[in-house]
């Protein structure tokens, strides 16, 4: 059966047969030993089965054949093992190699199907290497085949040999119990390590230092697919392993294989362009990358950014972001593109993100920093904005990053084109706060001045109204003077709490979200209100039924994810060396936001080294010296909560609620799942026990 290939290039796994002295043996013997071998390999049960389906090209080449598989990647190996035995009794010399590389259908002379490229001419350098008997690998294809149980102890690293244009070419031997030869080809120019004796197993022993490199691309997408061509067949005319995730059939077996040659590679080149971002397995690939250099150094990430230099999105873009981009517009940049990669790859660039200018740890996280996290809530958050709800409310323990948060909800509106107002209550004293009256007038002049709004208080605001109607005239005022809608941030009301008017404040804003339903016409639909707090509100207001709290979208505040922290060590220029390394300080700090921060800020500015720095990091002058400090006293200060701290430290039974949720709101504990009161981080309860026990 002939295949008719796609016009395009694509991947193919290609098996070389070589019959070897072909040229010395009369036009007789010529002619038996090709019938021999075309029987061989039609008799082949792996080649029978490929070619009954359509999925293998037939190419002779005079004293041997080419055999292109597309879409099995064991196909080839397993018909060279078999048809090494069919012609065992014939006495055929026979030397095959295999490769997986880039092959392209072209129409020859004679008007018939053909096929050219790198996939065919490295498999037939890998075949020249060898001799009679010989079945060699390229380690590109080892790769893969090592993989499969039933054929990694049968892959033997060789070194590497020189082909034609000097080119050097990673082999493996593939040899076992009456296939293949397990003697060295007398072409092996530069022998692995321990070739006389060694078993190893792996093909990525093969490999030569800096020469195997991953490039990693959506599929389907042009001019992607166009420029992972151009690079797979320079770097492979360069010398350098490339491996390509080409497997069309997706399997199990394709599962385990796809992860491993990344993690080998010594370069990965990620082809991004704003539709590849949308792809979960590119995605995938290059987090696995990432990971990788973030437990050995290897293998350094080169993106190839194609479509210009529109912002990155999705969660590879904190990943790609510090780094130095390489782009690529048009087939006029092929050949500087190839240069400074190969300049990369042989010289390897530093990140950008050493050239960042690092931030005071404390505070909000401004909008713009490049350390700033985003979390599971931040997408909710900003949807719901960009949906117009009414009430968000967002619950976080101290420093757990509500402020920041905050900030980005100003930037997004800014960026949208919204009004929008900050009111930190924190900023109010306590004579502002003893006085509705007060209270009220303040916070209308202070939102008035941040949205430069003229508002006639002497006229309007009428004492006769009392506080809460002369607040809802003054805001119905405000949304009326413009179309935009308005979003009203509102951090630290935990300060509200205590306050004599809180209960009238907060049902005043439940108000403006019935007036929704209730008023439809009215301004009501055009005003968000984002409260950002910490503490319970259940144990302070009254009656929740007149509360913003149960009617809002609730946006509850997590720490750091193991994923996050790696993510904010890169960010912070690595200065923890090994995921195992971000592991262990994930699990002193848990992932608290601020914690995590001071941590890795102390790490990169170079006042501790990894060792020094878990050594000293629950001493009073050691990197959280001053926090820890501030955890003490503020637990210290009421006899109830220092009486409760304690009795957990002691494992002792603890039944004062206030003084469960002050410590809660304060985020020195947490809850379990199973409504266990435990420690927020190991750091806390290690800090704590030395100083109250």
């Amino acid at each position: 059966m002939t295949v008719q290939p796609n016009r395009s290039a694509r991947i193919a796994y290609v098996l070389f047969l070589d019959i070897v002295g072909y040229s010395r043996e009369t036009t007789t013997t010529q002619a038996r030993l090709i019938d021999q071998l075309n029987a061989a390999v039609n008799e082949a049960p792996a080649f029978a089965s490929a070619n009954a389906a359509g999925d293998v090209q037939t190419l002779p080449t005079g004293d041997g054949m080419a055999l292109v598989f597309y879409n099995d990647v064991l196909a080839p190996v397993q018909t060279a093992v078999q048809v090494s035995f069919a012609v065992q009794d014939a006495a055929i010399p026979l030397r095959m190699g295999i490769h997986s590389g880039l092959v392209l259908p072209q129409i020859d002379a004679n008007g018939r199907e053909n096929l050219v490229g790198e996939g065919l001419n490295t498999a037939q350098r890998v075949m020249d290497i060898g001799e009679t008997g010989h079945i060699l690998l390229s380690a590109q294809y080892a790769a893969w085949l090592q993989h499969f149980d039933e054929w990694s102890a049968a892959i033997h690293p060789l070194g590497e040999g020189t082909a034609k244009h000097n080119l050097r070419i990673s082999l493996c031997s593939l040899h076992g119990d009456g296939f293949g030869l397990a003697s060295v080809p007398a072409k092996l120019t530069h022998p692995a390590r321990g070739i006389g004796g060694s078993t190893a197993r792996h093909a990525a022993t093969t490999t030569a230092p800096g020469r195997s490199v991953a490039l990693l691309y959506k599929p389907s997408l042009q001019p992607d697919a166009k420029v992972l061509e151009t690079l797979q067949t320079r770097l492979q005319s360069l010398g350098y392993d490339v491996f390509v995730d080409s497997q069309q059939k997706i399997s199990p077996a394709w599962a385990r294989a796809v992860e491993e040659p990344i993690r080998r590679s010594d370069a990965v080149i990620a082809i991004v362009s704003p539709e590849a971002f949308r792809s979960e397995m590119l995605e995938y690939e290059i987090e696995t990358a990432h990971d990788q250099f973030l437990r050995t150094g290897k293998p350094i990430i080169l993106p190839v950014r194609i479509g210009g230099d529109a912002p990155l999105e999705g969660s590879v873009a904190s990943i790609l972001q510090p780094l130095h981009f390489f782009n690529w517009s048009s087939p006029d940049d092929d050949e500087r593109l190839v240069a400074e990669l190969f300049s990369a790859i042989t010289e390897p660039l530093k990140p950008r993100y050493e050239e960042i200018k690092l931030e005071p740890v404390g505070g909000a996280v401004p909008p713009e920093s490049p350390f700033y996290i985003a979390r599971v809530c931040d997408q909710e958050f900003h949807q719901a904005l960009a949906d117009g709800e009414s009430i968000l409310l967002v619950k976080g323990a101290r420093q757990m990053g509500k402020t920041s948060l905050l900030a980005q909800g100003t930037k997004q509106a800014r960026e949208a084109g919204w009004r929008y107002g900050m009111t930190d209550f924190q900023k109010f004293n306590t004579a502002q706060m003893a006085s509705d009256e007060v209270f009220y007038r303040l916070l209308a002049a202070t939102l008035a001045k941040q949205l430069k709004f003229t508002y006639d208080f002497a006229g309007e605001w009428d004492e006769i109204f009392g506080a809460n109607l002369n607040m809802e005239t003054f805001l119905r005022a405000l949304l009326d003077a413009s179309n935009a809608h308005m979003v009203w941030f509102m951090d630290e009301v935990d300060k509200l709490f205590l306050a004599p008017f809180a209960s009238d404040f907060f049902g005043l804003v439940r108000s403006w979200h019935n007036s929704r339903s209730t008023e439809p016409d009215g301004p009501w639909g055009k005003l968000t209100v984002v409260i950002s707090y910490a503490t319970e509100a259940h144990l302070f207001i009254q009656d929740l039924n007149q509360s913003p709290f149960n009617v809002g979208r609730k946006l509850e505040l997590e720490d750091f994810n193991l994923q996050q922290v790696v993510d904010l060590n890169t960010r912070y220029g690595s200065p923890l060396h090994s995921y195992q390394q971000v592991e262990r300080l994930h699990v002193l700090i848990a992932g608290q936001p601020f914690l995590t921060r001071r941590g890795l800020d102390a790490l990169a500015t170079g006042k501790y080294d990894f060792d020094s720095f878990f050594a000293e990091a629950d001493r009073d002058d050691g990197p959280f010296n001053d926090h820890l400090k501030r955890i003490l006293v503020s637990v210290s200060c009421l006899p109830p909560v220092l009486e409760y701290v304690t009795a957990l430290l002691r494992g002792q039974p603890t039944v004062d609620r206030d003084s469960y949720y002050r410590l809660l709101s304060a985020g020195i504990l947490k809850q379990t799942r199973e409504g266990e009161a435990i420690f927020r981080c190991e750091l806390y309860e290690r800090y704590l026990r030395h100083h109250l026990l």
